[in-house]
């Protein structure tokens, strides 16, 4: 199973791979370092985005990985809201089993030093800044810490993709996230989501956590479904490896071996029923 750029919008490019294969941000960004044609497309991710009200109201960020992601396990439904509502307000049990999965990261936003835009149409977020060499990115504290690593990798591939942004002349990047005062408002009526995304290198590789635009011609990655003609001859392979009492021969069904020779038992001579058997055989073999 190989991987494959899917171009179009979230919802109907989604509905073209096989669940449990679209690529997170920290995975794209590792493929990056030995495929270059991705440094320049723009791609959704398959990170959950979750705001919420975490311990004494603070507002927090659950980053989910595509199993727990609630946009992309309720496609169609997440698409009206988001595109109407702006927010998506996924089931309480949806979010409960985002926010307790192990592999979800929980962000306090609140000990996030962010920026601010001070435009009008970006007023509702707000960017940490990541400096790209080990002198500036040492320098961030605990929670940056953990946020930076769950988008641009752990251990040494964080260090080797920054690395790689930094002889790419990034000097530094951004990871864009809701204002601490936007999430009170809107969560205070419950958790909500929205879509993730990671941006090409000519906008410095930056990575977002508050996309609502569906429609947006970009892209994903992952293993593409099967073709009708694809899945129907994996099926009847499968079928004949697991002795299945039918075999497929192009698009017509027909008997096994064993059930045409107990059929016909009583219609072949004794005397050449091994021959027949093995003619059979040999037969269903083509």
């Amino acid at each position: 199973m190989s991987l494959e750029t899917i171009t179009g919008n979230l919802r109907d490019a989604y509905k073209q791979l096989q669940p449990g294969t679209m690529l997170h941000v920290d995975e794209l960004m590792n493929e990056r370092r030995t495929n270059a044609d991705l440094r320049n497309q723009w791609f959704y991710t398959a990170d959950g985005e979750v705001y919420f009200l975490g311990t004494a109201g603070n507002p927090t960020l659950a980053m989910t990985r595509e199993a727990h992601n609630p946009v992309l396990l309720n496609i169609d439904d997440a698409f009206e809201q988001l595109t109407k509502n702006h927010n998506y307000r996924p089931s309480q049990a949806d979010v409960q089993q985002a926010i307790a999965a192990p592999d979800t990261v929980l962000i306090a936003l609140s000990n996030l030093r962010l920026s601010k835009y001070y435009s009008k149409n970006h007023s509702e977020f707000s960017y940490l800044t990541i400096g790209t060499s080990p002198t500036r990115y040492s320098k961030l504290n605990e929670e940056e810490r953990k946020l930076v690593k769950r988008v641009y990798g752990q251990g040494n591939d964080f260090v080797q993709n920054m690395e790689m942004l930094k002889r790419a002349e990034i000097s530094e990047t951004r990871i864009l996230v809701l204002n601490p005062d936007y999430v009170r408002r809107y969560a205070s009526e419950g958790a909500f989501a929205r879509v993730s995304g990671l941006s090409s290198f000519n906008y410095d590789s930056r990575f977002n956590t508050f996309d609502r635009d569906f429609n947006n011609l970009s892209r994903i990655r992952g293993v593409p479904k099967k073709t009708d003609r694809e899945q129907s001859s994996t099926a009847g392979a499968d079928a004949q490896t697991a002795g299945s009492p039918f075999r497929e021969q192009g698009a017509i069904l027909g008997p096994s071996v064993d059930e045409v020779l107990t059929y016909s038992a009583s219609y072949v001579p004794e005397g050449v029923r091994e021959q027949y058997k093995a003619g059979l055989q040999k037969l269903y073999k083509k």
